[in-house]
């Protein structure tokens, strides 16, 4: 479902990847965050409830949803991971993910082996409170938003300290609890600035440049913007978690559409599913009123978009991965 305000691209609904499941099963549990690594590969950060057994998993699959394993678990020895929160990939296709409990970062190699961790809870050079989202910039340097400390940090592969830059507030150039961090081609960083219901452009230096949005429900409004991403063109998507519903902008910060979920049919790993145990399938289905909930975005919480303008909404409630691809106007 999508609703037009400008002339723009068109966003036309692809397919989807996932269905609700924990290893050996191939599925998702509660994903808050999806990485695109080298050949197309997926890397999923899974972060189910709480209560024990607790099951935190990442999953590397596909395009073509090939499950291609899984790595990590819950618990604070090397390689696992309490709350972890977001995940991206550098050049040589190792992922790091960032842990708000842990405050800190675990780097694993394409296969999913640990290689090493990073960080402490505090609030100096390299240290974290609550860090969020994570990106590299083009000189493949290591952007975390440190989001208790309502700042950015600049980092090495390493975790060898950079820079930094924001502070708590409401003005302009200040941030009030970041998550979701983006580049754009041009070098510019986008920051989901969530508990201040906004997003901002900035330098790579934090010199400000640009706002979009203002609490509310109505179009270019926010209620806790989790995630965003930027395309090649300089179109702006913003999942807007409090709201169920991903908004596109135009590169000046003007609202396009927004996408509210349109997903039908099975993925493969659901429709697998539900050839392995036909008759237990039939009976939960028989006892649902409406079908049309499963549709749309339930929490969705980080996106991404590849060269080839298909766009990837994680579906958090819904352990699920939409798939949007960008067409001409």
């Amino acid at each position: 479902m999508t609703t037009q305000a400008i002339s723009s691209p068109t966003f036309a609904y692809s397919y989807t990847i996932g269905n609700q499941g924990t290893p050996p099963a191939h599925g998702f549990s509660a994903p808050v965050d999806v990485a695109i690594g080298r050949d197309g590969l997926l890397y999923v950060v899974c972060s189910y409830y709480e209560y024990p057994p607790t099951v935190k998993f990442i999953v590397k699959c596909n395009l073509d949803e090939e499950y291609l394993g899984h790595f990590g678990s819950y618990g604070s020895g090397d390689g696992q991971f309490t709350w972890p929160n977001s995940i991206a990939v550098d050049r040589d296709g190792n992922s790091y993910l960032s842990d708000e409990w842990l405050n800190q970062v675990t780097v694993y190699d394409a296969d999913g082996a640990f290689l090493r961790k990073f960080g402490v809870e505090g609030t100096g050079e390299g240290e974290f409170k609550r860090p969020s989202g994570i990106t590299f910039d083009a000189d493949d340097n290591l952007w975390v938003a440190d989001s208790f400390n309502h700042r950015l940090q600049k980092l090495t592969k390493h975790g060898m300290f950079l820079g930094s830059w924001g502070g708590q507030g409401s003005n302009d150039g200040q941030l009030n609890t970041p998550w979701g961090i983006t580049f754009d081609k041009w070098g510019n960083v986008y920051v989901a600035d969530w508990r201040n219901d906004r997003v901002q452009k900035f330098t790579a230096d934090g010199q400000f440049l640009m706002k979009l949005g203002s609490s509310g429900q109505g179009d270019g409004e926010f209620n806790r913007p989790s995630g965003v991403a930027v395309d090649g063109d300089g179109i702006i998507y913003v999942v807007d978690w409090g709201n169920d519903r991903v908004q596109i902008f135009n590169p000046q910060g003007q609202f396009i559409t927004k996408l509210m979920g349109d997903c039908h049919g099975y993925s493969k790993w659901a429709t697998a599913r539900m050839a392995s145990n036909p008759e237990s399938m039939e009976e939960q289905r028989a006892v649902v009123d409406s079908f049309l909930p499963e549709r749309v975005f339930f929490q969705p919480t980080g996106i991404e978009v590849d060269e080839e303008n298909r766009i990837f909404i994680v579906d958090t409630g819904r352990h699920r991965i939409q798939i949007y691809q960008k067409e001409p106007a």
